[in-house]
């Protein structure tokens, strides 16, 4: 806070010399235009508020300059007090060009001097005439000994501020220098590097492959996956083994069941020749009988001439009465035995029909065909076509069975192949070698394989084309295409892995490696 003193008991003056009181820092620069004003006025030169203070209670000014330059200097708060001295006075401020419109607007303020302070304006607001400056003369040894004062009473710390921004303002302008030389060869490389990717194909990526590796995590988990599976197809084509021994057992019974319906079926047939021949010799036989019963009924033979020889009293009336019975008893005879010859021809036409489906099923069953005509067999019969039917579909079954399990059996003996190779070729990689162990890769482009190939010498560099040095060996190319991104455009492109050898373990870890040679030569 500012304390506001009284200044109505300040000193009167004595003299007819005008007073003037200068508050500020640059008193050298008041001091050299009054230099040829000595005795004409009476100058104080004060540096700090709290002495100008003193000097305003003790004397009485004509013109108090205020130098407003200086913002360390709490020299604004002394306008105001200017207001209250018991005495007129011209407050004159020293300020920059952009702040004169400021400090002419605030009341009792005579004049505004723009930096630099000029002499004409200065001895103007003195009343004083401009005369010719003696170079050669010294200062009064008043307005000296006021400057020393002045000069001696800056504080330590104003001076080390002084220093300091000295220092640091000399720092800034080498780090100025330096930044902008910085630049320059930051640009120029930049520029290098862009020609050296354009026209060189002698450089790669290198790459560290280790278990935990994105890549390398992916190329596991396919190997477990192809494990997977050819373990599955090696399950299947156990189970299809299995069913193999299964489909070949239930054939051979298929085959055993139908063989023992055809031995059947040829029995039947067998009894049923046997049968309708025996039918047939006694249709033989009852037709001859019937011929005889026949002929006794007609009239033929003895019984035929009976009625004749009783008529002629050759026979007497009980046998004629016997002969009559026993025609009688022929023609009942006669009847019985053409019904046993029609049962015997239906016999025989079952027997033929019987025949014909044992034959069918005789067939059937030596060619693996269908069954027809089944229905229209004898009852006894249905039974054994049944079981032939049952026969040829467990064996029709079987063979289908069989036909399956060969077919899948071969698919899956190829899966199998294409798994194993398939695990092989993973299992063989650089990326399945890495889950065990730390593997060396270099992403060589298309185009950059002639720098790349196998024995070749690696160099790596510390300043990507400069300062190189050999690195290592280049080993077996790995298979497969692989996309990555430009070390430098950012672009994707394509290429292949190249395993390298490495004497450096650090040369992994650059952003490019460069095969065949380095690539300035040096």
């Amino acid at each position: 806070m500012t304390q506001v003193v009284s200044l109505r008991n300040a000193e009167p003056r004595l003299n007819t010399v005008p007073r003037m009181l200068y508050i500020g820092a640059a008193a050298d620069e008041i001091c050299n235009i009054l230099v040829n004003h000595v005795g004409r006025v009476e100058t104080a030169y004060e540096t700090e508020v709290q002495a100008a203070f003193a000097q305003l209670r003790r004397r009485v000014f004509d013109i108090i300059v205020v130098d407003q330059r200086d913002d360390r200097l709490a020299t604004r708060l002394i306008l105001p007090v200017l207001q209250s001295l018991g005495y007129p006075v011209q407050p004159v401020v020293i300020s920059t060009l952009k702040d004169v419109g400021q400090y002419l607007a605030i009341p009792g303020v005579a004049r505004v001097l723009a930096a630099p302070i000029k002499e004409a304006q200065l001895l103007r607001i003195l009343g004083l005439e401009r005369r010719q400056r003696a170079v050669e003369l010294d200062p009064p040894i008043q307005i000296k000994s006021a400057y020393q004062k002045s000069a001696q009473r800056k504080s330590a710390i104003q001076r080390f501020s002084d220093r300091f921004m000295l220092l640091v303002s000399t720092l800034y302008k080498r780090a100025a220098f330096v930044l902008l030389f910085s630049l320059f060869v930051a640009f120029s490389f930049y520029g290098i590097l862009i020609a050296f990717f354009l026209i060189s194909s002698g450089w790669g990526a290198p790459l560290t492959l280790t278990r935990g590796h994105e890549m390398v995590n992916k190329v596991e988990r396919e190997i477990t996956e192809v494990s997977v599976a050819l373990h599955q197809t090696e399950q299947r084509l156990a189970d299809e083994a299995f069913s193999k021994v299964t489909a070949e057992k239930d054939f051979t019974e298929a085959k055993n069941v139908v063989k023992y319906a055809l031995g059947t079926v040829r029995k039947e047939m067998q009894s049923r020749r046997r049968q309708t021949k025996v039918l047939q010799q006694g249709i033989k036989r009852l037709q001859k009988v019937r011929s005889q019963l026949a002929g006794q009924v007609n009239g033929k033979g003895v019984s035929g001439n009976v009625e004749s020889l009783y008529k002629k009293r050759l026979i007497d009336s009980s046998v004629y009465s016997a002969s009559t019975l026993n025609l009688i008893e022929a023609s009942q005879r006669l009847s019985a035995v053409e019904i046993q010859i029609d049962e015997a021809k239906s016999q025989i036409e079952e027997f033929t029909m019987s025949m014909d489906m044992l034959q069918s099923l005789e067939v059937a069953l030596i060619e693996g065909k269908s069954i027809f005509g089944a229905s229209a067999s004898a009852s006894d019969l249905l039974l054994l076509a049944k079981q032939s039917s049952d026969a040829l579909a467990a064996i029709d079954l079987a063979r289908s069975k069989l036909e399956s399990v060969g077919e899948n059996k071969q698919t899956l003996q190829k899966s199998l192949g294409v798994l194993q190779d398939q695990l092989t070729q993973l299992q063989s990689s650089a990326l399945a070698r890495a889950i065990n162990r730390r593997i060396d890769v270099v992403f060589v482009p298309y185009g950059n394989e002639k720098d790349f190939a196998e024995g070749k010498s690696l160099y790596s560099c510390t300043f990507t084309i400069l300062l190189c040095s050999k690195a290592g060996m280049v080993g077996q190319s790995l298979p497969g295409e692989i996309n990555s991104v430009h070390p430098f455009f950012g672009k994707p492109i394509r290429g292949r892995f190249v395993e390298v050898k490495l004497d450096t373990p650090d040369a992994a870890m650059r952003e490019i490696i460069h095969g065949n040679r380095k690539p300035l030569f040096f």
